[in-house]
């Protein structure tokens, strides 16, 4: 397993919702649960931190970041401000082929949720608003965007009320039509409300749930010890 696959996994174990925000990211364990030293585990950390979805507290180790309600809102705006430029511009550039695409992780995100799969369907979640910043053809624009939806996921993890569907597929779907519209002004007002809609999923005084062990975060991976 090379460094690049660790990443990914413990990335994609944040964004799922299988390593709670808050839970305390263990160099020994995690070195156990990918079979590797844990001197390979700490640049890995450290990347996750530039990432902003980790913390690394002096003396203390590494850590799930855990967004305060303060966060929520400023990452919610900041999608926002952002992602209303993204769609006007994906709106300018969209060619049959990205719309295409577009709709395909539509599907296939309905697919996940059939299967009650919400990791995976919360993934494809984010995938469809990078794809968008990515139909804009500019990678710093895609990078922010990128940044925020990991930023946004861990406070769905840790706010989203339990009845709730964030980011829902008739919004998706919704903003494709926009898109193929080639009506700016409708798509970024679509953005905005389905931006919006996200935020109001979320129950802000809500303080989370109990995070599992680390070990069960990674059960899929098998023993590597």
């Amino acid at each position: 397993m090379t460094d690049d696959d660790i990443h990914r996994e413990i990335f994609e174990a944040i964004i799922d919702g299988r390593l709670e925000p808050g839970e305390k990211l263990g160099q020994d364990e995690l070195g156990k649960v990918f079979g590797v030293s844990k001197t390979r585990i700490r640049p890995v950390l450290h990347r996750l931190a530039d990432q902003k979805i980790v913390v690394i507290e002096p003396m203390r180790g590494a850590f799930v970041a855990r967004p305060s309600v303060e966060d929520a809102r400023a990452v919610n705006a900041a999608r926002q401000i952002i992602e209303e430029g993204v769609i006007r511009a994906a709106t300018r550039a969209a060619k049959p082929r990205h719309l295409k695409i577009l709709r395909q992780i539509v599907a296939e995100e309905q697919g996940a949720r059939d299967r009650r799969d919400g990791g995976h369907a919360h993934r494809l979640t984010g995938e469809f608003h990078c794809e968008l910043a990515r139909i804009t053809g500019n990678d710093v624009v895609a990078e922010l965007v990128r940044e925020l939806v990991s930023r946004d996921s861990l406070v769905v993890a840790l706010y989203q009320r339990p009845a709730s569907s964030v980011c829902s597929l008739g919004g998706h779907t919704d903003l494709i039509d926009k898109i193929a519209s080639g009506d700016e002004d409708a798509a970024a007002h679509a953005m905005r409300h389905h931006l919006q809609d996200v935020m109001d999923s979320l129950d802000l005084g809500d303080e989370g749930r109990k995070a599992p062990s680390l070990a069960t975060a990674f059960a899929h991976l098998g023993s590597r010890s």
